[in-house]
C-alpha cells in the first residue's frame, strides 16, 4: 500500500511549501473574486497580520502549509489540487533545514518497514525525552547496518542529501586508508564525509552516524510511527519485518552453553509492542524486566522456537547475527537414551 507524505506535514507549525507561479497568480484572482480584496479577506477569515499576506502573494518564496490550506479550503480549491501544486518544503526559522522534496506517495512495504524499525531501534528519535530530533541520524558501529541504512534511505527518500560522520577516540588515528575504504565501501564524495574527534573515555573503537539534517524529514519520519505500527496488525509480512528492523539493531544471537535470541532495551512501551507482534506470529514469549539491569526489558525467544523465528524473521542483513543463528538452528539437541 502507499500513503500520502504531505498528511503528515499540514498541522506542522514550520513547514512552509512552494507552489509554482501560476497556482499562487490563482489563489490571489479567487480571493478578491470573493472577498473583493486579499485586505478584505484578511479581515473576515485569517485575521493575522496583513504585512504577512502581502509578503506570501508577493514577495515571500514560501507559504506557510497550514496557512495554504485554509485560504485554499476558503475558494473552494482542493487539497488534492494543491498538492499537486506543490514543488517542495522548506522548515522556515530552522537550523537544519533546507528546501526538500518528497515523495508524494510513500509505499509501505516490507523493505520500507523493515528499515523504519531499524530506525526506530538505533536512531535519533528523542525517545529520552530530553531533546526532540532535528535531524535525521542514525549511529551503528557496523557497515552492513550503516549500508542497510543508507539503502534505505536513498530509497525512499531520494530527493534529500546525506553524509557520513565518522566519530574519532582522541587517543585513536583515523587514517587515509580508514578515509578511502568508507568512501568506497559506501560510494560518497568527498563533501559527503565528516569527522569529528571526541573525549570518550570507554569507546575505543570508531562510531559512524549517517546523517540528514532535515528537520522536516525527521518531523515525518516520527509522525509515520503509530501508522505503520497499526499496518503492522493487519499483514504478517509487515509484522516480521517490524521486528527484523528491530532485532538487526537491538536484537543479539547466543550460541554457547544454551541456544537463543534476545532483544532488550529500556523503552517498555516498545518492548510490549513487539511482544505483541511476535504473538501474532504464534511464537511463545513474554517480556520481562531484567533483575540484573535497572528498567532493562527483554524478549526471549528460546533453542525450540529458533527454527521459526529463523525461517520467519531473522537477522537481515546483520551477517554475523545470522550466522551465530543459522549454527544455532543446526544444532540438533541432546536426546537421553535409556538401555
Amino acid at each position: 500500500m502507499k500513503i500520502n507524505t504531505y498528511n503528515f506535514l499540514i498541522n506542522n507549525s514550520i513547514v512552509h511549501v512552494k507552489i509554482d507561479e501560476a497556482f499562487r497568480k490563482k489563489i490571489k484572482e479567487k480571493i478578491i473574486q470573493k472577498y473583493c480584496s486579499l485586505k478584505e479577506y484578511n479581515l473576515q477569515e485569517l485575521k493575522i497580520c496583513y504585512g504577512t499576506l502581502k509578503l506570501e502573494f508577493n514577495k515571500n518564496k514560501y507559504f506557510k502549509f497550514n496557512r495554504l490550506l485554509k485560504i485554499t479550503e476558503d475558494i473552494d480549491i482542493s487539497k488534492e489540487e494543491v498538492f499537486s501544486h506543490i514543488k517542495a518544503f522548506f522548515a522556515r526559522g530552522s537550523k537544519t533545514s533546507r528546501e526538500l522534496i518528497l515523495v508524494r506517495e510513500l509505499p509501505i512495504d516490507e523493505q520500507f518497514v523493515e528499515g523504519y524499525a531499524l530506525y526506530l531501534a538505533e536512531g535519533d528519535t528523542g525517545s529520552n525525552g530530553q531533546t526532540i530530533p532535528r535531524k535525521v541520524r542514525f549511529t551503528n558501529s557496523e557497515f552492513s547496518v550503516l549500508k542497510h541504512f543508507q539503502d534505505w534511505l536513498i530509497r525512499y527518500f531520494p530527493n534529500d542529501d546525506y553524509y557520513l560522520k565518522v566519530l574519532i577516540p582522541h587517543n585513536k588515528a583515523f587514517t587515509e586508508e580508514d578515509y578511502n575504504n568508507i568512501k568506497n565501501y559506501f560510494n560518497l564524495d568527498d563533501s559527503q564525509i565528516k569527522t569529528k574527534r571526541c573525549k570518550w573515555k570507554r569507546k575505543t573503537g570508531f562510531v559512524y552516524r549517517i546523517c540528514c539534517d532535515s528537520a522536516i524529514l525527521i518531523d515525518l519520519i516520527l509522525s509515520l510511527e503509530n501508522t505503520i505500527k497499526k499496518l503492522c496488525f493487519n499483514d504478517k509480512k509487515l509484522t516480521a519485518a517490524y521486528i527484523r528492523g528491530m532485532m538487526i539493531g537491538e536484537g543479539t544471537a547466543y550460541f554457547n552453553r544454551s541456544r537463543y535470541v534476545r532483544i532488550e532495551m529500556r523503552n517498555e512501551k516498545e518492548i510490549k509492542y513487539l511482544h505483541r507482534l511476535f504473538q501474532m506470529l504464534d511464537f511463545d514469549c513474554k517480556p520481562s524486566l531484567r533483575s540484573e539491569r535497572e528498567n532493562m526489558w527483554s524478549i526471549y525467544i528460546g533453542a525450540k522456537q529458533l527454527k521459526k523465528f529463523y525461517n520467519e524473521i531473522g537477522f537481515g542483513i546483520h551477517q554475523e547475527r545470522q550466522k551465530i543463528l543459522k549454527e544455532a538452528v543446526n544444532k540438533k539437541l541432546r536426546v537421553n537414551q535409556y538401555v
